[in-house]
């Protein structure tokens, strides 16, 4: 029997590391893995949809608010792979920018580096002129503008917040017709309704915590199969769906992090699969001697 009917229960990019030493195993169950999921899978539908659309007056934009740990970050690096400048040359592109805590220092440094964020650094300065910015943008095929942490926007003063805000709704607009995709905490809505005509062109969407048995045992079930553990194992299981929902209190990252640490124990205790036991277990950080 081939390893790639045996370990049928991986996915195939991954089959290989499972008769690989524990250590490698173990650092593989602890990477970022992206596995999709209805919610994501949502909002991903939406990102292809507004970048086929023509360009408008008022351009659409996405809003993407969360509470903590609902895989808000997760979402904004998979639009940034998909459609960051990475991809492939010929299409449309999105830049991509994370709101710091120096932006809260005033509007120039906002504006500067959104500039150089839209432009790949070829202008540094918010005070570049549109046609420069513009002709920049159609060089590299830039559709639009996806940042993270829209919620820390609020740290910068009134006066500041209003200009960094009318940039963006600038950007949305004529001559750029950019679309504008954020993400951010609750407080991200302040934000962006801080101008209610702008707050107008958004489609919101929250991350809600995982309640859904159904949705939860889909997701378990496809992250268990990224782990190289030589047997398969059964979490959709209603005790194991039920328990992974009470424990994380439906929060994603929760989630992730047991089954992380459960698989963990199963490869550190040589027991190959993961039950409820060491779903139980998985609470915990695993520790080795």
């Amino acid at each position: 029997m081939s390893d790639s009917d045996k370990y049928a229960h991986v996915v195939p990019s991954r089959r290989i590391i499972v008769e690989a030493e524990d250590a490698i195993r173990i650092q593989a169950i602890n990477e970022d893995i992206w596995v999709e999921y209805p919610q994501a899978a949502k909002i991903l539908a939406y990102v292809r949809y507004m970048m086929r659309l023509p360009d408008k007056h008022q351009s659409p934009c996405l809003l993407i608010s969360s509470a903590g740990g609902m895989g808000k970050s997760s979402i904004y690096q998979r639009i940034v792979k998909l459609h960051g400048s990475g991809g492939n040359n010929n299409e449309e592109i999105l830049a991509s920018m994370t709101i710091r805590a120096r932006h809260a220092t005033g509007h120039k440094v906002f504006s500067d580096d959104l500039v150089g964020a839209l432009t790949g650094n070829i202008y540094r300065s918010g005070k570049t002129e549109d046609g420069r910015i513009a002709a920049a943008l159609s060089a590299r095929n830039v559709r639009g503008i996806v940042l993270d942490e829209v919620n820390d926007m609020l740290h910068a003063n009134r006066s500041d917040q209003a200009k960094n805000m009318k940039l963006l709704k600038e950007l949305s607009g004529s001559p750029y017709h950019l679309i504008v995709i954020g993400l951010g905490t609750e407080d991200c809505h302040d934000a962006i309704d801080s101008d209610a005509q702008f707050s107008r062109r958004f489609t919101k969407i929250e991350l809600a915590r995982w309640q859904d048995e159904q949705g939860v045992r889909s997701f378990v079930e496809s992250y268990a199969m990224t782990f190289p553990l030589k047997s398969p194992s059964k979490l959709g299981k209603p005790a194991i769906v039920r328990h992974l929902i009470k424990e994380s209190d439906g929060v994603l990252d929760a989630i992730v992090k047991i089954l992380c640490n459960a698989a963990s124990w199963a490869v550190l205790e040589g027991r190959e699969e993961i039950d409820l036991e060491l779903i139980k277990k998985g609470r915990d950080m695993p520790f080795s001697e």
